[in-house]
């Protein structure tokens, strides 16, 4: 039995990660990068989409090219004209950063790159939207990715105790509740508490505090509990609450 324990939680962690990996990728928030070719040579860019804190933001392109110059360009959402600074350059990247602004405000910008005779915009001829958030600490920032991330993983490993002869379901749902309720309850509103900068400024909406990924999770497995608790053949019921965890994650920012 302890071999197919480990193998029930190898998968658990196998199907977090993509689920995780795989949310990530196709976020709306998900940093553009990507590599061109300039004459054989390889050129890399990132651009991210959120900033926390008030530091500048920082843009770095890095090529082999020692001719290769650039200029950042960046505004504004509300604004008409572009502001713009040369990159400068070293042997190996070029870098330029422009301001943080306002705290749910948006900013686009752009590079232009040039060679010789040749100009291209990155990243593939489009302007970057990117929104400004307040500093996290590290502790809370931790405080919600392990609560968040552990409880998706409990969800998983207690839905896969479907495949357990000696399951022990009442006891995973009863920590994946507890988790997930101590994460809707105390660190997400902190968490979000920060992010938006409410601290002796304002006083946030319910729905500010408290958003639906987080509820929908505590009350799907509160529900799972009543119902296990209250059927005969409920070994089906975490799988089902298992994989709406799944969808929920996927689809819910």
């Amino acid at each position: 039995m302890k071999k197919e324990n480990l193998i029930l939680w190898i998968a658990s962690f196998i199907i977090t990660f993509l689920v995780v990996y795989l949310s990530n990728l196709f976020s709306s928030n998900y940093p553009i990068s990507g590599t061109i070719g300039i004459e054989g040579q390889k050129v890399s860019y990132r651009f991210e989409k959120i900033h926390y804190g008030k530091e500048d933001v920082s843009v770095l392109i890095r090529s082999d090219l020692k001719d290769l110059s650039g200029k950042l360009f960046w505004k504004a959402e509300t604004d008409s004209v572009w502001n713009s600074k040369d990159m400068k350059g070293d042997d190996l990247a070029l870098s330029a950063s422009f301001p943080s602004a306002k705290i749910e405000t948006k900013t686009n910008y752009y590079v232009e790159l040039s060679y010789k005779d040749k100009k291209l915009f990155v990243p593939d001829n489009q302007k970057v939207e990117i929104e400004f958030f307040a500093k996290i600490p590290a502790m809370v920032n931790v405080l919600q990715f392990l609560f968040l991330y552990l409880g998706l993983l409990l969800a998983v490993r207690t839905g896969l105790e479907y495949f357990n002869k000696q399951e022990k379901i009442k006891k995973f749902e009863i920590f994946i509740a507890i988790i997930f309720l101590t994460l809707t309850a105390l660190v997400n509103p902190l968490y979000l508490t920060y992010k938006y900068g409410f601290i002796n400024k304002t006083v946030p909406s319910i729905t500010r505090l408290f958003p639906a990924k987080e509820l929908l999770l505590t009350v799907l497995w509160i529900a799972s509990i009543i119902i296990t608790f209250n059927v005969k053949k409920y070994k089906i019921i975490p799988l089902i609450s298992a994989i709406i965890t799944i969808i929920i994650f996927a689809f819910f920012s």
